[in-house]
């Protein structure tokens, strides 16, 4: 059995000694530098692998980012969530009856949103290579308001099927931009963490929009000529487009463009990332690593994982104020309520296994630890019939099968911690985006209105969905640690070192054409 720091990436690369000591391989990185061509866009003018940061110089500097950089990630992250949550409290405070809506029209609306993200993948991913990161948020984000402000409007079903469809196209951008700024900007093992406080904004959007639907339900019939529901989207509108002018302007589009940097610290925030071997951005496009993409095995785990993961999860979410009010029984009021801790789960679940995943630094066994409560969760809601006595129960058993949807930032941190080479990763962005969106839009249709009110068969299909997603854990880690053991091998000295200069980060090698590179597992 191989030992944990045998396969364990490093995951910084500057000293720890005092700040007058300077790297003790200084020589040979001088020479490897004059070896190999800088051709990353962005860190060209800016790359001094001469320069010396001590671990103490790299807690300021991540704090500084932590100021600055990842509170807009946060308000970007929490306004599409809100944007694209809206309808979930709407539909059971009249939505469905005021637009007409019949059959699966309502999971159609869901379904429709992920397949605009499954058509806008693709271009997004071009675009997030090509184009500054942080001008290309702000701007989707206001179309994302103005397309909010039309739903508001929107009393029959087509034109929400179409707005519905335009707001997954446009909100394509968001996970492959807040990646690439996470990749930008943190180190592997900073990552966990800061990815989990972006994207535990869905469950603060959840208890927000959950908190917005009991208060908004309050003004029963029409006030000003306007629903509840429509009162509550165009609120969500405006605050989504003040967030889009606020991130357009602040959020920095790379570390060498913040305007808050001088050019001596932009070296050397470039330079804090070198052991990340992934570069900071090239917008040459290279046909080389799209095959080497197609051909990487590694490609398609990341399409399963993510696809099992949201054919579970964009159900639950998507149907969770119609299970709590008509399958255990509550009232609209106490349902819109009941709502809010699953939001609370999310945040608590999201920060508990980015805890685990640095702490062990091993994130595919977190991820099956995860699964485990879901598996529970699910058995009790198959096995107990609603009354007035097993509510209680019933609504603790939901609360259990959020732990699942805390894998969402662990995948996507083996999406963004594994790939390298800038077009390689705008391929694998692009098709794991393509399988989270695709989960997504199939996983409303598991839950077909023939099955309701329990749903009965959707748990079934979720749990041989738990034994998938297990199983490809499995092969994932197998494939990844083979990998580590064989790069390692070969940069291994006679005396039994290992020698890993990160000398080649900035040269747009993939992962598997890099010899420096890690894979975290």
């Amino acid at each position: 059995m191989a030992k944990k720091e045998d396969i364990a990436p490093s995951s910084e690369h500057f000293e720890v000694a005092p700040e007058h000591e300077a790297y003790h391989d200084v020589d040979a990185i001088k020479a490897d530098r004059d070896r190999h061509q800088v051709a990353d866009d962005e860190a060209r003018n800016y790359v001094n692998p001469d320069l010396v940061i001590t671990e103490e110089e790299s807690r300021r500097m991540r704090r500084k980012i932590h100021r600055r950089v990842l509170p807009l990630m946060c308000l970007a992250y929490i306004t599409q969530a809100m944007d694209k949550g809206t309808l979930g409290p709407a539909s059971i405070m009249g939505w469905i009856q005021d637009v007409n809506a019949a059959g699966n029209d309502y999971a159609l609306t869901s379904t429709l949103l992920w397949c605009g993200i499954i058509v806008g993948e693709p271009i997004a991913n071009q675009l997030v290579r090509r184009f500054p990161l942080g001008k290309l948020l702000g701007s989707a984000m206001i179309v994302w308001s103005g397309l909010l402000m039309g739903l508001t409007f929107s009393l029959s079903i087509p034109p929400v099927f179409a707005i519905r469809f335009l707001l997954g196209f446009f909100e394509s951008l968001f996970g492959p931009v807040l990646l690439s700024i996470t990749v930008q900007w943190y180190l592997k093992d900073e990552q966990p963490f800061v990815s989990s406080v972006w994207q535990s904004m869905l469950g603060a959007s959840q208890a927000v929009m959950s908190l917005f639907g009991y208060a908004f339900y309050h003004l029963s019939g029409k006030r000003g000529g306007l629903h509840g529901w429509q009162w509550m989207t165009m609120t969500v509108s405006l605050f989504s487009f003040c967030s889009a002018v606020i991130t357009f302007c602040f959020l920095p589009d790379s570390p060498t463009r913040a305007r808050w940097l001088t050019e001596e610290e932009k070296s050397r925030y470039v330079e804090r990332v070198r052991s990340n071997n992934q570069g900071i951005k090239h917008k040459e496009f290279k046909t080389a690593q799209i095959w080497e993409a197609i051909r990487d095995p590694y490609t398609y785990l990341l399409f399963l994982l993510a696809f099992c993961n949201t054919l579970v999860v964009g159900g639950i979410n998507t149907f969770n104020a119609i299970l709590i009010n008509q399958a255990f029984g509550f009232s609209v009021l106490d349902s819109q309520l009941l709502s809010i801790p699953l939001g609370a789960m999310v945040v608590v679940t999201y920060f508990l296994q980015a805890y685990l995943v640095t702490k062990t630094k091993q994130t595919l066994l977190v991820m099956i630890g995860t699964v485990i409560p879901n598996i529970i969760g699910t058995i009790l809601l198959i096995t107990i019939a609603p009354t007035n006595k097993t509510r209680g129960v019933l609504i603790f058993a939901f609360y259990l099968m959020q732990f699942f949807q805390s894998c969402n930032p662990s995948i996507f941190l083996m999406l963004s911690r594994n790939s390298a080479g800038q077009t390689k990763k705008s391929f694998t962005y692009a098709t794991t985006y393509i399988a989270w969106a695709g989960g997504n839009a199939i996983a409303s249709q598991i839950f077909q209105n023939k099955w309701a009110k329990r749903y009965l068969p959707s748990l079934y299909i979720h749990l041989g969905l738990y034994g998938a997603f297990i199983t490809v854990c499995i092969v994932t880690r197998i494939l990844l640690v083979r990998r580590n053991h064989k790069k390692i091998a070969a940069q291994t000295a006679e005396d039994g070192t290992e020698v890993n200069r990160n000398a080649r980060a900035f040269e747009d090698l993939t992962d598997i054409e890099n010899p420096d590179f890690r894979y975290s597992i």
